[in-house]
């Protein structure tokens, strides 16, 4: 870059001059580099998991536009050699004008039949645009049980990674006409987290209304430009701003949690821009668009990855301040240390540890089910046997089953 015009050696453009190097040392040369660093690090991109809005499916408006969909299904099919799901949003979009509505309804038992009607409609919009580039689609419904129990877990991966062998498409989305919570949350950008840890995907990508995470709101600030790398979802927290849109629910917030979960079983995520035609045939083929955040730099193992990443596990133990030193220690969860049960689960379910002031501490699978565990707290390990009737081992929790819930901050 050319310097700024100046006058020789005289002071002013002498003092140009030193602004110019000021500028391009605390701004151009470390953006470049961040750039030049995020392309570099980047895996091979084989398998990605595409969450796209409901705003980038209706442009904006009232109405699915197909031309995003074609758009975005022809940047698909062109990144050669890279398999993709689709975590789409948009059924209500799509649904609610069917059903008399003007706008968007906010009860929830009107939004789930707008969804029940939507989800055809964006089905078939999926299905006519690939069916153009020559692929095929899968519908691929998810509630929260599928994720939050261990066998359909296992269940629902091998039916993706199946579909995916045979070149087919997998459009998935919350079952929303049944999944209560889900809808009223709008928590699809947490579902493709999940999805991308079901399909071990190379790169989890969040297409939205906006160009990636800023470091001030640009609807405030316009000229802002997108933070091109981060090295952890966290270190982002402080960049968020609330949809206004009556069409998606959530915001910045949502992504940034959703790339935390999808980092920490060693996916990288991309937020970048739906609108920007080419943004995403940029991130599929590796390059530098949007903010880039990085994975874990120690991945976790596919089932403390699984419980990590679960919304609500079945139920809690509340465990006393000794307790929750030792399974940080990498020990065993004992009965002694439990003080209190909350909710209804069974041997084998996912089950929280709170501490005594209700924050959560680690999760595990649990090795009695609820009424046992309160008939046994606060016992030494050698008395479980004889309270119960039979030798479980005197273990609520084994540290191989469990994942620890790290400090925030």
């Amino acid at each position: 870059m050319d310097p700024p015009p100046g006058e020789g050696n005289s002071a002013s453009g002498l003092f140009s001059q030193m602004v110019h190097i000021y500028y391009l040392t605390m701004h151009v040369i470390p953006k470049q580099a961040a750039e030049m660093a995020v392309v570099e690090n980047r895996p091979v991109v084989r398998r990605v998991v595409l969450k796209i809005g409901s705003r980038i499916l209706t442009g904006g408006s009232d109405r699915l536009d197909t031309a995003r969909f074609k758009s975005i299904a022809e940047r698909i099919v062109g990144a050669s050699g890279v398999e993709t799901v689709i975590v789409s949003s948009g059924a209500i979009a799509a649904g609610f004008a069917t059903l008399g509505y003007s706008a968007p309804p906010e009860r929830v038992q009107d939004r789930q039949a707008a969804a029940a009607v939507g989800q055809t409609k964006l089905m078939s919009r999926w299905a006519d645009v690939f069916e153009e580039v020559g692929r095929d689609v899968a519908q691929v419904l998810l509630t929260n049980d599928c994720l939050t129990d261990r066998r359909r877990y296992v269940t629902a991966r091998q039916a993706l990674s199946a579909l995916l062998e045979k070149g087919v498409v997998p459009i998935v989305n919350e079952n929303d006409t049944v999944s209560v919570d889900d809808i009223m949350v709008g928590d699809n950008d947490n579902l493709a987290a999940m999805t991308a840890a079901l399909v071990d995907a190379d790169l989890l990508v969040l297409l939205t209304d906006v160009a990636g995470v800023y470091p001030r709101d640009p609807r405030d600030d316009p000229s802002v430009v997108p933070i091109p790398f981060a090295d952890s979802a966290s270190e982002l927290a402080a960049y968020t701003y609330k949809k206004t849109a009556a069409a998606s629910i959530g915001g910045m917030a949502t992504k940034l949690e959703a790339a935390q979960k999808a980092g920490s079983y060693g996916i990288p995520t991309v937020i970048t821009s739906g609108e920007d035609a080419e943004a995403l045939g940029v991130a599929l083929r590796g390059g530098a668009t949007g903010t880039y955040i990085a994975a874990a730099r120690t991945p976790l193992v596919a089932r403390k990855h699984w419980m990590s990443v679960q919304n609500r596990p079945r139920g809690a133990v509340v465990a006393d301040a000794g307790a929750i030193a030792a399974i940080r220690r990498k020990a065993s969860l004992l009965p002694k240390g439990i003080t209190a049960v909350q909710g209804r689960f069974q041997r084998g379910d996912l089950v929280s540890v709170v501490d005594e002031t209700g924050v959560e501490r680690a999760r595990g699978l649990v090795r009695y089910d609820d009424r046992d565990v309160e008939r046994i707290r606060g016992l030494h390990s050698s008395e479980v046997g004889p309270r119960l009737g039979e030798d479980g081992g005197g273990v609520v929790m084994r540290p191989d089953r469990m994942f620890i819930v790290e400090d925030e901050g």
